[in-house]
């Protein structure tokens, strides 16, 4: 197999460590092979319950090849055709490590699509956790393995990483939108909210809680995806007590991660009415800066997604989940005024859900 380019699927910097800690990389190889138009042949964690793309890390000496060969061997007892091996793309991923402190554990996954020799599965040649894991191979659909992954229980930080990692290239094999589990959302949170304390955290698991209940009276609309968007939609405030500057760093944070339908919450979420000038608060971040959101605001059609999450930042506070009305008080006597022409496309928003959701406003 001749070296290619290398093809950047996405990159996992979830970047909750110190720069100045060590780095430990460790490469490896995955194997992304279809049994029959639908399936694909995965690895199944029986205790863990997740699916993972068959794979592991690279001994010295082997070629990608070799190492895809032996992994794939190892944990399905399958042998890869050789000649159909073929490179698809790399995810570079980047978090702290749990096993070793002031270390950051960096990953240059490689994913390679190929065949199998046979359909017949040979004996599996499992290490300690792997057999301890409960590893089996199975056939199963991108759907299956996805919806399965997301509801993967009882992660650790690393094990939650790489589940996240797969079940994205899962979702790019299907062309499937790119968004967060629960848990991974949730463990973003956590880590921003340890970079920055504050009551932000409870009040995005407040908008999340409200996007859920209101998504689920909704005709169409996914709750899960409506938890996620209203929990990240504050995620900029990792970077420190800020204004406007909140809504440009969780933009670019969650862009630079590949979560672009969460980016676009993390900058739609404050603007309900599409300008700038709404913001309730400082003016942090350069003229050029407010220039580009204010384009990206332009170019932007609204969907329920965008509008939903307006409305339930309108009523999460820290404490609880209160009325439209009680919380744009609360914002108007910190800040000492709010934008009556904002105050109403609140209220004209909780009637569109309440309309939606078949109650009268």
């Amino acid at each position: 197999m001749t070296e290619q380019k290398k093809n950047r699927l996405f990159t996992m910097d979830i970047k909750n460590y110190d720069p100045q800690d060590r780095v430990f990389q460790r490469p490896s190889m995955r194997a992304i092979v279809f049994m029959d138009a639908e399936h694909l042949l995965m690895v199944y964690s029986t205790k863990k319950k997740y699916y993972k793309f068959p794979g592991g890390g690279m001994k010295t000496r082997e070629t990608a090849e070799e190492t895809l060969q032996r992994e794939v061997k190892e944990e399905t007892g399958a042998l890869l055709d050789m000649q159909t091996i073929h490179f698809y793309g790399t995810v570079l991923r980047r978090q702290r490590s749990e096993i070793q402190e002031h270390t950051i554990f960096e990953q240059e996954n490689s994913y390679y699509k190929a065949s199998l020799l046979s359909r017949s599965l040979g004996e599996q040649e499992l290490d300690a956790y792997e057999a301890e894991d409960g590893f089996m191979p199975r056939s199963v659909t991108l759907t299956e393995a996805i919806r399965t992954n997301k509801k993967c229980p009882d992660l650790n930080d690393m094990d939650l990483g790489m589940i996240e990692r797969d079940t994205r290239v899962l979702e790019l094999l299907g062309q499937q939108e790119q968004v967060p589990s629960i848990a991974m959302a949730e463990f973003l949170v956590r880590e921003a909210g340890k970079r920055n304390p504050g009551p932000w955290t409870a009040h995005s698991f407040n908008t999340a809680k409200c996007a859920h209940e209101i998504a689920l009276k909704h005709p169409v609309m996914d709750p899960e995806k409506a938890y996620v968007m209203g929990l990240l939609h504050d995620i900029g405030r990792r970077e420190g007590i800020t204004g406007l500057a909140h809504v440009w760093d969780g933009y670019t944070y969650l862009k630079e991660l590949g979560y672009a339908s969460c980016a676009r919450i993390a900058l739609t979420h404050s603007f309900c009415l599409k300008d700038l000038k709404e913001y309730v608060g400082k003016f942090d971040v350069s003229q050029e800066c407010q220039n580009e959101m204010q384009q990206m605001l332009n170019s932007i059609i609204y969907d329920d997604y965008d509008r939903l999450i307006q409305l339930c930042d309108a009523m999460a506070m820290a404490d609880k989940i209160t009325s439209v009305e009680e919380r744009m008080s609360d914002v108007k006597r910190r800040y000492g005024s709010y934008p009556q022409e904002k105050w109403d496309k609140n209220l004209e928003l909780r009637d569109y859900f309440l309309s939606a959701s078949g109650k009268i406003a």
